[in-house]
């Protein structure tokens, strides 16, 4: 028997649950959700949001996961094993290298994260005002000695994970992660929200504000259901082929992860805001929010110290278990593909990682640039083509009759979401991003 064999497929659906969930629930959620809601209306870009999640992200996250569980094979297996002669299979070729590219290019940020958990455990932010922590982080991105020391360290981690196999690496992991940034993030909230003056920055997200939504708000709240769900970055469809449940509820699951999602994404605001607020300072995004602003917030509040190392802690926890589902879901193609072990397949993933990773550390610009091209373009059309596959390829009716939905006005929702729903969102997406 193969070592992929010996490896393929879940101890649970809890497992699988957990490790979806770790995929999606990454920096997107911690990085971006939070200021994308506060500048686009609060609590109607929230509505926006989920209703979006309801019509869209929750159907099209399902039939991703299910061409995976249906044809139990890796992404071009699927494609082939689902419509038989079709040239459709050529779509997976898009997927891998999408998914290659966000595992390679997005390493500075790994290493950003790990170098703060170092750097504000040891006190080296205290006495900084905010131009003293932005120049420093300034310098560590031109510093490669120390961003390839901590990135060696991420890869390290990544690939002693993976290596481990699906049930004894990924979901084994998975399962101490996803509760313990849990609890990290209940730790930071309740702190934040005892700060006086926090209440501003919960008015920031969730107070009703009409003068900011718009068209604009509509189209962020799209995308930002799009990447937080982890949409067509291979993960959700490999590790659908590892559910051996054949009467496992699919749109259960999907469900689920979506809720996990949106919860996620409140409470990395409420985790953050309360705090940013309370201090007078103006909330940022990305970059300058979790680098430069955060780090000025530990330093005034009583323990700061302790609390911004569990803020990173938590933040390199919620990357690291996209990575790892990055990585695994590559790792299964190219075994698939090369017929070859996972460890070779793990190494050949690495060295992808390695070479990309580099140019992100080194040259200037290039994470952006890239980030650019593969987020605003390449994903949004990767999963388009899953959508037009399974809602016209493979077809509609043939996909809720895989998975065993039988209530008739589900299968209306998804037979209308998935054929006309979902291109549409993802062509305002698109649309969107073109116009930007």
């Amino acid at each position: 028997m193969s070592e992929k064999k010996q490896n393929e497929g879940f101890s649970s659906l809890f497992g699988f649950l957990l490790t979806v969930i770790g995929f999606a629930v990454g920096v997107g959620s911690l990085w971006r959700f939070p200021y994308v809601c506060g500048t686009n209306g609060g609590a109607l870009f929230i509505i926006t949001y989920v209703l979006v999640i309801v019509l869209v992200g929750i159907p099209l996250l399902t039939a991703e996961i299910s061409m995976g569980y249906v044809s139990q094979k890796t992404a071009i297996g699927a494609y082939q094993t689902l419509k038989p002669g079709s040239k459709w299979y050529a779509a997976s070729y898009l997927h891998i290298i999408v998914a290659l590219l966000i595992f390679c290019y997005t390493v500075p940020i790994y290493v950003w994260v790990l170098a703060y958990i170092w750097r504000t455990a040891v006190g080296f932010f205290v006495g900084l005002d905010a131009d003293g922590i932005a120049q420093s982080f300034e310098a560590l991105s031109g510093d490669p000695k120390t961003m390839f020391l901590f990135a060696i360290i991420n890869w390290a981690l990544i690939a002693i994970i993976v290596s481990g196999g699906v049930q004894k690496g990924v979901e084994k992991v998975n399962k101490f992660l996803l509760p313990a940034l849990a609890v990290i993030m209940v730790v930071c909230i309740v702190i934040g929200l005892n700060v006086e003056g926090s209440s501003k920055g919960l008015a920031y997200m969730f107070k009703p504000d009409l003068s900011s939504f718009s068209f604009d708000a509509v189209t962020a709240a799209t995308g930002q259901a799009f990447f937080a769900l982890g949409l067509a970055m291979l993960g959700s469809m490999i590790f659908g082929s590892y559910i051996k449940d054949k009467k496992a509820n699919i749109l259960k699951q999907a469900t689920i992860v979506s809720g996990s999602i949106v919860a996620a994404g409140l409470a990395a605001g409420m985790m953050i805001f309360p705090m940013v607020f309370a201090f007078g300072l103006e909330p940022g995004a990305g970059t300058g929010l979790t680098m430069i602003t955060l780090p000025n917030v530990f330093n005034y509040i009583t323990g700061g110290k302790v609390i911004g190392t569990l803020f990173y802690v938590g933040f390199y926890f919620a990357a690291l278990s996209s990575a790892i589902g990055l990585a695994e879901a590559i790792s299964a193609v190219f075994m698939d593909l090369f017929h070859i072990s996972r460890k070779k397949a793990v190494a050949l993933v690495m060295a992808f990682s390695v070479v990309i990773g580099s140019c992100s550390i080194l040259i200037p610009g290039f994470l952006d640039v890239v980030d650019g091209i593969t987020s605003n373009y390449l994903l949004v059309i990767s999963g388009l083509l899953i959508d037009i596959f399974v809602a016209w390829i493979w077809g509609a009716d043939n996909f809720l009759d895989a998975i065993h939905i039988k209530n008739k006005a589900m299968r209306i929702w998804l037979k209308v979401s998935v054929k006309y729903l979902c291109p549409l969102a993802i062509v305002i997406i698109l649309v969107g991003n073109f116009l930007q």
